[in-house]
């Protein structure tokens, strides 16, 4: 077992898994880059260290045998597994209506469904950490889609599935309380990225390689080129936040706005409720 922090990075070949991989292989940690587009993650890998330092690894996250064979292999050949970074993503940009169930079903596999593929296939080694008395930590990319709806047009199916990865992520972290593994979600806003170039990767079994709303797709790779924020401040702050202990590690304060409309939202339905519950005569004891 090496004596360094072991970090797995799933999308890690560009965007913000890149800048995870290096700023965790610039605090001295063995990464393993975990990539569908196998020879990236190895060029990727070869950019930031030795192949004993840093290791780039085919996997396509939708597939739950491949990313156990992940899993297998790096900590074979790192000899264990601290931090897993379930990074890996894809974005669509249409309205409920028009979004086809391939689109859907696509969105949804990597986005959500990777996630817990990586879950599943990585605890059995994050737990053989705590026994070694070692950090183990899960870190879901979300999104300010998981806060709330950003004014950016339709992305439905995107921000479904950054809902769902951040009610799998609350959940993982009450499963694991007792566990010794820490669970966070990073929740990047806008960030400088080709998540809309991510169609290249799109197998023939989800609609195959066309772009998601073209015309959509170029307003926002406009945006992200002009407003983004650069990956390498995301992932600064995102191992700020994990340094801190943080489960909710948001990365770019200008989601504040519509984060908290969706809290007011909440508040104002609670207490409309409290009113209907107390004019029925209903009094209810709280939840344990």
């Amino acid at each position: 077992m090496t004596d360094r922090l072991v970090t797995v990075v799933t999308g890690g070949a560009s965007g913000i898994g890149k800048a995870l991989a290096a700023t965790a292989a610039e605090r001295g940690m063995a990464v393993a880059i975990a990539d569908v587009e196998w020879e990236r993650a190895k060029s990727v890998a070869s950019e930031l260290g030795r192949d004993t330092d840093v290791k780039g690894y085919a996997c396509d996250v939708t597939d739950p045998a491949s990313v156990a064979d992940l899993a297998q292999s790096v900590s074979h050949d790192f000899g264990g597994v601290n931090y897993l970074f379930n990074n890996a993503g894809v974005a669509a940009g249409s309205t409920v209506e028009a979004t086809s169930p391939a689109d859907a079903a696509w969105v949804m596999s990597v986005n959500f469904m990777g996630v817990f593929h990586g879950v599943q296939a990585f605890l059995p080694y994050l737990k053989e950490a705590v026994a070694r008395k070692q950090l183990a930590r899960i870190i879901n990319t979300g999104s300010e889609n998981s806060l709330g709806l950003p004014a950016l047009g339709p992305t439905s199916v995107y921000t479904a599935s950054k809902h769902a990865v951040l009610g799998l992520s609350d959940a993982l972290r009450r499963d694991l309380k007792e566990s010794g593994i820490s669970v966070s979600i990073l929740c990047p806003g806008l960030v400088q990225t080709n998540i809309y170039d991510s169609y290249r990767n799109r197998p023939a079994d989800f609609g195959g390689g066309k772009r998601i709303s073209e015309k959509r797709a170029e307003a926002v790779i406009g945006m992200m080129k002009q407003t983004g924020q650069a990956a390498h401040i995301t992932a600064q702050i995102c191992f700020d936040g994990i340094d801190n202990d943080e489960f909710i590690i948001i990365a770019d304060s200008r989601v504040r706005g519509f984060a908290e409309k969706r809290h007011a939202e909440v508040e104002a339905a609670l207490g409309r409720t409290d009113a209907r519950l107390a004019g029925l005569g209903e009094n209810y004891p709280p939840y344990e």
